[in-house]
């Protein structure tokens, strides 16, 4: 079509859209008219009596469980953290200040969270310094303050060694996000990057913190160190791509790797002639294991060189986390280690198999781009989509026999499904017993939605959890369905069996794990294992080996080896063989349905639906509409939501006298508008108040003693607002929930409790 007339055509119909897009902000929105948005003390959102009394670290060091979970030296039990993650920048403020901090590690505590997750920290103390390794002395300051005070408080900490690409390196303008250095590879492939990584550490997590008298390192409340955030070598190549190489690059790769790479060729294979018989024609006729080897010049290609290559990665990265662990504990740390934590491709997975503790990122339906600034563009995708390939991925990461924990995930803002991933993500954590989860956040808390001379205090933008009225509400569950452990966690076991070199042989381990084996972690809990299989498997396991002479998905049952069952299309009743399911199991993968083990979680994606039931959780997202699950029954929603209530005074739901309730659905900016009508590229970003998307509904809770309960619309910090009616019906209360013909406001927390 030509320019002219696409205009034409085009404009128009983008005039309509809009037009649509605000008669829907009119009449499906209601601005939030909460203005503190800090929790009240002692409201049904106070949590901290999830959080143990302080000082963190009084149990002692960290220590790895015989099971691979987390324990204390002074306490040997299984430890659970709900992380909250804190990735401050001058756009936000940088660190509080001393009264701020004292109000952030309060409003944490309130929260339920237990653990923080300190990111961003060596590029906030770089900015506009000109000098390398020339921390801001007041960040700094602040910094340990608050490491100070929320160690008082019980919560712990975990870091990243360094974060930044461009490190501690001093006068990098115009800001601290540009890419002139490359830090995280230089680690990995040189001498000095390493010993620039190595004072950065020390300098900024060496030093002692004045207010605590010890080093951060040597502190027992520093939980766990990322020696360097997202730093897996082929991630990183991917993310160097698009600009133009560096002084002392290939077109790849770093020049020093091709000697590095022969060197290593030259210790598999001691001479040319072994070398060419392994390569063939691959091997020109120019290069030898006593001069040159060139590097190969596609990146995960297919040949041998290629393999070769992918094995001398794996090789650098895990000698790279050896050096780096070396150097922390020669300065005294004793918690846990990990690193290469965002690149979930079998091949990193070998690397991860040296670690002490496996760490992972992963968000459904991409990052935003651009920041959430006007022009960004995000996928409007609900986990149904692809079976919430973001959460069961993660499982497909996790190491028996290691500490697991996610320090990155989400559904992000402006994803309008977000309120999805509330309900499945902390239960599905739970189940799987993973040991910490953490929900990505520049800010976890935002005191109140006034005016702010910070740009990422002005309004939602992604990650910005503490202002996102749905993702900070979502967090409030996790603590219940995770960090309080409503959700049972399973005592069965999927091992996925690979022998490294089998696979690194067949492909360089470029490979992720069959997409209907990964789905199976919906019923029990799934993790790699790179030891060997045991001649006879416990009762509750299913061992898959992806490296056998066998298909993988050929599993004998319990009748027999000719009674082998097909993972791809029979494996509920594969399951059941072997005693991972009974026959009441729910589960239809061919239908897109599956039920955990316990019980507890149904994942439907066929209906586009998510149950979570437990004696004191009960959750349900759903389309709209009408649906049941335990103690909790739906009617006539008027749109997608996420409806849960939770049990306040220990008891069953049916049982207890004081219940909280979400409704949850989405949120947006003030003034916020869209290019398209599926929402995904932004044309205005709006500002703080928020809006939410109203919904009405009539919910049913079980109750066995209702006489006397009330119900009340919360404020964001929690105080009770008038009184809604609720209806006595038959072992049951109800009541009506319209959240846009409430008096004071939309709310998505409400009440119940006798007076």
């Amino acid at each position: 079509m030509f320019p002219l007339l696409r205009s034409l055509v085009i404009v128009p119909f983008l005039i309509t859209l809009f037009m649509v897009r605000s008669a829907l902000a009119e009449d499906n929105w209601k601005t939030v008219t909460d203005h503190d948005i800090t929790v009240s003390s002692g409201s049904a959102l106070d949590f901290s009596a999830l959080v143990p009394t302080g000082p963190a670290g009084k149990h002692g060091s960290v220590i790895v469980l015989p099971d691979g979970h987390i324990g204390f030296e002074r306490r040997s039990t299984p430890e659970r953290f709900l992380c909250a993650s804190l990735a401050l920048s001058p756009l936000s403020g940088g660190m509080p200040d001393k009264a701020g901090s004292d109000r952030l590690v309060r409003e944490l505590t309130r929260t339920g969270y237990n653990l923080v997750r300190i990111h961003n920290v060596d590029p906030l103390l770089m900015t506009g310094r000109f000098k390398d390794f020339d921390f801001d002395p007041e960040q700094l300051d602040r910094l340990h303050y608050l490491l100070a005070q929320l160690k008082a408080a019980g919560i712990y900490w975990i870091v990243d060694g360094m974060t930044s690409d461009n490190g501690a390196w001093g006068d990098v303008r115009p800001h601290r996000w540009v890419r002139k250095y490359r830090a995280k590879m230089d680690v990995l492939t040189d001498p000095k990057g390493f010993a620039h990584w190595a004072t950065l550490i020390e300098r900024l997590w060496g030093a002692k913190n004045p207010y605590t008298g010890i080093a951060p390192l040597k502190d027992p409340a520093m939980l766990g160190i990322i020696l360097v955030n997202e730093g897996s070598f082929f991630y990183l190549v991917e993310i160097y791509r698009p600009y133009p190489a560096k002084a002392g690059y290939g077109p790849l790769y770093p020049l020093e790797l091709a000697p590095q790479f022969r060197d290593w060729l030259k210790a598999r294979y001691s001479n040319d002639t072994a070398l060419r018989s392994a390569w063939g024609a691959e091997l020109k006729p120019q290069e030898s294991l006593t001069g040159t080897i060139d590097l190969p010049v596609v990146v995960r290609g297919k040949g041998p060189r290629d393999i070769d290559f992918m094995r001398f990665v794996v090789d650098l990265e895990q000698r790279g986390y050896r050096a780096m662990e070396k150097r922390v504990r020669d300065l005294g740390f004793k918690g846990l280690t990990t690193a290469f934590d965002n690149w979930g491709i079998i091949s990193s997975d070998i690397t991860r198999s040296n670690l002490q503790w496996v760490d992972m990122h992963s968000y459904s339906a991409g990052l935003p781009s651009k920041g959430g600034d006007p022009g960004s563009r995000m996928m409007q995708s609900s986990l149904h989509k692809d079976m919430a390939q973001y959460i069961r991925g993660l499982s497909n990461a996790r190491q028996w026999g290691k500490p697991f924990t996610v320090s990155e995930y989400g559904q992000p803002f402006w994803n309008q499904w977000r309120h999805e991933s509330a309900a499945l993500m902390p239960a599905f954590a739970a189940h799987q017993d993973w040991d910490m989860i953490c929900q990505f956040a520049e800010s976890p808390i935002q005191f109140d939605y006034g005016p702010s001379p910070f740009v990422r205090r002005q309004a939602i933008y992604p990650f910005s959890v503490g202002g996102d009225p749905i993702a900070h509400a979502a967090e409030r569950l996790a603590a219940m369905l995770y960090l309080r452990g409503d959700v049972a966690s399973s005592q069965k076991r999927i091992h996925v069996h690979m022998d490294a070199d089998k696979m690194m042989a067949r492909n360089g381990g470029q490979e992720h794990l069959p997409e209907p084996l990964s789905k199976l972690a919906f019923i029990s809990p799934l993790g790699l294992d790179f030891g060997s299989i045991p001649e006879r498997t416990k009762p509750g396991e299913l061992w898959v080996n992806l490296t056998g002479s066998q298909p993988w998905w050929l599993v004998k049952s319990a009748n027999g080896p000719a009674a082998g069952r097909d993972l791809r299309s029979d494996a509920v009743a594969a399951l059941q063989d072997v005693g991972l399911i009974g026959p009441g199991n729910r589960s239809r993968p061919e239908n897109q349905l599956f039920q955990s083990d316990t019980g507890q979680l149904v994942i439907d994606s066929g209906a586009g639906l998510i149950q979570v039931v437990t004696d004191r959780t009960v959750a349900l997202a759903l389309k709209g509409g009408d649906a049941s699950v335990g103690a909790l029954s739906v009617r006539t929603a008027s749109g997608p939501a996420m409806f849960a209530v939770s049990s306040l005074d220990k008891k069953p739901i049916a049982q207890s006298r004081h219940l909280l309730l979400w409704v949850l659905t989405d949120a947006i900016n003030t003034g916020m508008t869209f290019v398209d009508a599926e929402r995904t590229t932004i044309k205005t970003r709006g500002k703080f108040p928020p809006q939410v998307r109203t919904i009405s509904a009539t919910l049913r809770v079980a109750a066995e003693n209702s006489a006397g309960l009330k119900a009340w619309p919360l404020t964001l910090g929690g105080a009770r607002r008038e009184a809604i009616p609720l209806t006595q019906a038959g072992g049951a209360i109800e009541l009506h929930v319209d959240t846009a013909a409430l008096p004071d406001g939309p709310a998505l927390f409400f009440e119940i409790a006798g007076e």
